[in-house]
């Protein structure tokens, strides 16, 4: 076995992370020389910060983020020119559409706060999209930004918004709380990109050893989900706190669909991808005039 080192990793906290769980506990990286330093990110603009600067040379993110970087409208600004790889294909989304107790339905909402991540950039477009196809333009909505999806969890808990966008499990915790899923991104996206792998061309090209055996482990770490569900309920409740076997049971039936599912093939979903940048030439003036240029990499 090669020792290579420790290998920085940036990602959100939640149950799309089980495959890296997994890889991490039961020694997959560890066996192909690598150690994996994982930062739990508190939002889209720290993380983004570190994968700018180079301390997180591999990120888990919303493909949104990806293609904000490369047009350098991220939150922030790219000296020189973007040189983002998406290496991986995560999900896509596992986004609901969660109220506080009380509120119905869709128009319950209006004039209500609404947390997001960031305004103008990751998961919030499809909100603004859930919410444009049932009358409410992004002007007529008040936007707050509050983090990640487990702060935004805690947010909603506490009243300090009405309503946000949660990612599996926290939308089966929200709903025993007594929370409402309203709406679901598959209502109205057939096909969307949600988390991607993405590193940088030119820490790729220094370090192709490194950049292949995370994806081997993280693929055999997938692969050890599928074939062992209550070892896999087991690490989700041992990482997402409040969660009791049955809602672990029915985080990985969500998370391990063969359909709307984790990639079972890691591969990007083109499709998602143009429905990615189809919300942010509708969203964002600014986008409409510049192109991404985008870069998927396979072949490791």
């Amino acid at each position: 076995m090669t020792d290579w080192g420790h290998l920085p990793v940036c990602v959100f906290d939640g149950g799309w992370n089980l495959p890296l769980w997994a890889a991490i506990e039961q020694g997959f990286f560890e066996q192909r020389g690598l150690a994996i330093d994982l930062t739990l990110t508190p939002s889209s603009r720290a993380m983004m910060q570190g994968f700018a600067e180079g301390r997180y040379p591999l990120i888990l993110v919303s493909a949104d983020n990806v293609v904000a970087f490369q047009q350098n409208l991220a939150e922030v600004p790219v000296d020189g020119e973007p040189d983002a790889v998406i290496v991986l294909g995560g999900d896509a989304g596992f986004l609901s559409l969660v109220a506080g107790p009380g509120l119905l339905t869709l128009d319950d909402l209006r004039g209500r706060v609404l947390a997001v991540d960031a305004p103008d950039t990751g998961f919030a477009l499809v909100l603004y999209e859930l919410l444009g196809r049932a009358g409410q333009p992004r002007s007529s909505l008040r936007i707050e930004s509050q983090g990640s999806t487990e702060q935004r969890y805690q947010s909603l808990l506490a009243g300090r918004c009405a309503a946000t966008l949660l990612r599996t499990p926290y939308e089966l915790l929200a709903a025993q709380q007594g929370c409402r899923v309203l709406a679901r991104s598959a209502d109205v996206l057939a096909h969307y990109q949600g988390t991607v792998g993405a590193t940088r061309q030119a820490w790729a090209e220094q370090h192709p050893r490194e950049l292949k055996a995370f994806l081997q482990a993280y693929r055999q770490g997938l692969a050890w989900c599928r074939r062992q569900p209550a070892a896999a309920c087991a690490l989700l409740q041992a990482h997402v706190p409040g969660l009791d076997p049955a809602l672990a049971r029915a985080a990985y039936g969500l998370l391990l669909d063969p359909v709307h599912g984790l990639s079972a093939d890691l591969a990007v979903d083109r499709q998602g991808m143009q429905a990615v940048a189809a919300l942010r030439q509708r969203y964002l003036p600014a986008a409409r005039e510049r192109q991404a240029r985008m870069t998927y990499r396979a072949d490791w």
